[in-house]
């Protein structure tokens, strides 16, 4: 497979774009390219070879990742912004103060990335791996964590507000300072988890949720709904 540099990539999406064709860079290994700020905004991007590819702060808006091999990809700042990462392996990617927002990652393996100060806002993390990520300050206001493993991550003054954790799994999880208003937590699993300085307001629970020992939820303004 050749090794593309940026200049190339650049230039591969742009001709598709002038004859008005979804770009697409089928078989190419990007691996260690420079890719730095490389515009990819709507690339088809399947079957490239991606993981440990520099992307630090690149546009790839509604960029098509799914299933992507991209296991300790740096992503730093990047904007991935309604971006298809369903399915795709992120794990100890570097994703910090990275643009998630309604991205599509149902079903990725983002355990042990770095999402520290990343926004994640309105996107779909439903069956999503997140173990042991530091998600500390992120952004995950209004985003789908159904059936989301987030065992042992970092949520530490994260923003959950309006978040749907519905038989999510949060054990050991620092939730510390974390703001959880409104959020959905029927049938999830906290056991372990750190919820000292956690905004609990107006959040939904029922008898199947699994509390940290000696918690009482009733206590922070939560809700139970059965």
């Amino acid at each position: 497979m050749s090794k593309l540099t940026r200049e190339q990539v650049i230039q591969i999406i742009a001709s598709a774009r002038v004859r008005g064709e979804k770009p697409e860079l089928f078989g190419t290994n990007l691996t260690e390219t420079e890719l730095l700020r490389a515009k990819l905004g709507g690339a088809k991007i399947s079957e490239g070879e991606l993981r440990r590819a520099k992307l630090s702060g690149a546009e790839l808006i509604r960029a098509d990742l799914s299933r992507m091999d991209l296991r300790g990809v740096d992503l730093i700042g990047a904007n991935l912004q309604e971006a298809n990462l369903s399915q795709a392996n992120l794990s100890g990617a570097n994703l910090f103060m990275a643009n998630l927002s309604e991205a599509n990652l149902a079903g990725a393996n983002v355990s042990k990335a770095k999402l520290i100060q990343a926004n994640l806002s309105r996107a779909n993390l439903s069956q999503t791996s997140l173990s042991q990520a530091n998600l500390g300050q992120a952004n995950l206001g209004q985003a789908n964590l159904s059936r989301a493993n987030l065992s042992g991550a970092n949520l530490r003054q994260a923003n959950l507000r309006e978040t749907n954790l519905s038989r999510a799994d949060l054990s050991r999880v620092d939730l510390s300072g974390a703001d959880l208003r409104q959020v959905n937590l029927k049938q999830a699993t906290l056991k372990e988890a750190n919820l000292s300085g956690a905004n609990l307001s107006a959040a939904r629970y029922n008898q199947a949720t699994a509390w940290p020992a000696n918690f009482d939820p009733t206590r922070t303004g939560a809700i139970r709904e059965d």
